[in-house]
This record gives C-alpha cells, structure tokens and sequence, in this order.
C-alpha cells in the first residue's frame, strides 16, 4: 500500500474529529503535484484518494493520501472508530 500521512496518530489528534470521509482528488497541473483539487468519485481523471478526518468545529484535515480507493479504505479501517464513518467515496 502505498501513503503519504500527513499527522502523527494520537489519541489528541484523533479527539479533534468526528468523522472520516474518502475523497478523490485530481491534479490541476500535471507537473506539480501540489496543484489538486477534489473532485467526484467517478471523474475518470483521478489521480489519488485521500482520507479526511472531519473536525468538530467545523472543516476538514487531510489524514494521509492514496493511489487507490481499496487503499483509502484499508487504511482508514485502521483509524480509531468513529460513529458514523462513510465508506462510499464522495
């Protein structure tokens, strides 16, 4: 499985969220990597996946990125539970 995680996991962290989420993002321009935006799910143009924790006050912090979905979710699947955690990408 390929990553990029941007936070260190622990428990402080994790208190901050209330949720995950899947998304999938495309690169605005194909040289630089840093240039992306989300996108829908079915784009055919994806070019990763990220996991998303949903902050309580509102917002959201990117966890860690993904070449694929499967990827997205494996790992998220090892996130400390949340009550409601969405599967289906968005």
């Amino acid at each position: 499985m390929s990553a990029y995680i941007f936070i260190k996991p622990t428990d402080e962290i994790f208190q901050k969220f209330d949720n995950y989420e899947i998304g999938a993002c495309i690169l605005l321009n194909p040289s630089d990597p840093t240039q992306f935006d989300r996108c829908d799910a079915d784009d055919p143009d994806i070019a990763f996946w990220s996991v998303y924790g949903h902050l309580q006050t509102g917002g959201l912090e990117c966890i860690s990125d993904h070449e694929t979905f499967e990827e997205a979710r494996e790992f998220m699947e090892t996130l400390p539970p949340m009550p409601l955690t969405p599967i289906t990408p968005f």
